[in-house]
């Protein structure tokens, strides 16, 4: 296998990840480092021997560059994702996808119709928990309620890039990691209502505290519900997960996952497998792609989970329910 030759745009603590990931992986280069941030980048670029741009366009057009990684604000994720795959590299991005459906969507069909790669980061793909969890909820019927519940503490080192409107998006756009895994185990929303409320919030979209909530109903039947509180009043971190099936419900309340039924209660037990990294199933699949055309299932469920962020907006907005 050659090696694959890397372009990252971005100099944050994903982009520092992601080299150091890509370090112990023999089939990659990091060649080229972008950023907006000049002394970050230029310290990146230094300490992986790779070369410093300024401009990320300028990036994305090098022809010795087989990938790009986008692990920049999410603000920005789609459009860096479509330029990329229109310059014909193989793209990895950071989630959420797009901060808007039709970038999503032009995104999915640039990959397919120029035979490239394109990966979202959510780790689903490479964990033993989430596909024991796939297994189980097919043999336990159809879903009826599935529910999500987090309680973040004060701000403390939280990036305050993370409570900021034009940046981020609304609390359930950058916390799509916990509707990703959802989608992919019950299927795309027939619906979606959202409600939000702001503490200290900003005439430029900055806020101190917030309560997020988002309602669906899926197109093979029940009924899913997300909740994020951040900056409360509580000691540390809590989240609560559970997912009622017709003949049993899977439950997780920060101490393992568990199967109850009417007649017992068990730990759902996680193999110990090794999984790779999704920076190594990336490559991999891009090795691949020169034999045959790739896989965009998980793309489409990343564009599915965003369909319902970005309708939640919307449902704020208009103040009604969205019919997807």
């Amino acid at each position: 296998m050659s090696n694959i030759k890397i372009g990252i745009v971005g100099s944050g603590g994903m982009a520092r990840q992601h080299l150091e990931r890509f370090s112990l992986i023999d089939t990659a280069e990091v060649v080229a480092i972008s950023s907006r941030n000049e002394k970050t980048g230029n310290q990146l670029a230094a300490r992986w021997s790779a070369t410093f741009i300024r401009e990320w366009r300028n990036l994305v057009e090098r022809e010795d560059i087989d990938g790009i990684v986008v692990c920049t604000h999410n603000n920005s994720h789609g459009e860096i994702a479509i330029a990329a795959l229109q310059a014909n590299k193989h793209v990895f991005v950071e989630y959420p996808l797009a901060n808007d459906v039709v970038e999503g969507e032009t995104a999915l069909h640039l990959a397919k119709t120029q035979h490239r790669v394109l990966r979202v980061s959510h780790p689903e793909v490479v964990s033993n928990t989430h596909a024991v969890l796939k297994q189980k909820a097919t043999e336990l019927g159809e879903l009826l309620f599935s529910s999500f519940v987090r309680l973040t503490p004060g701000r403390g080192a939280r990036p305050e890039i993370l409570f900021n409107l034009p940046v981020s998006g609304i609390p359930a756009h950058f916390f799509i990691y916990h509707i990703y895994p959802v989608v992919d185990l019950f299927g795309e929303a027939a619906w979606v209502e959202g409600a939000v409320c702001y503490e200290g919030l900003t005439e430029m979209g900055q806020y101190d505290r917030f309560v997020n909530s988002v309602t669906t109903g899926f197109k093979r039947g029940g009924i899913g519900q997300w909740s994020w509180a951040g900056g409360v009043a509580i000691n540390a971190a809590e989240q609560h997960e559970r997912y009622v099936l017709t003949e049993g419900t899977l439950s997780d309340d920060g101490k393992g996952w568990k199967c109850s039924t009417l007649t017992e209660v068990t730990d759902l037990e996680i193999p110990k497998t090794p999984k790779p990294t999704l920076q190594g199933l990336w490559l991999t699949e891009i090795e691949e792609s020169k034999v045959q055309e790739p896989s965009y299932v998980d793309v489409k469920v990343a564009l599915s989970s965003i369909r319902i962020s970005l309708a939640a907006e919307q449902s704020i907005h208009e103040n009604s329910r969205i019919t997807l």
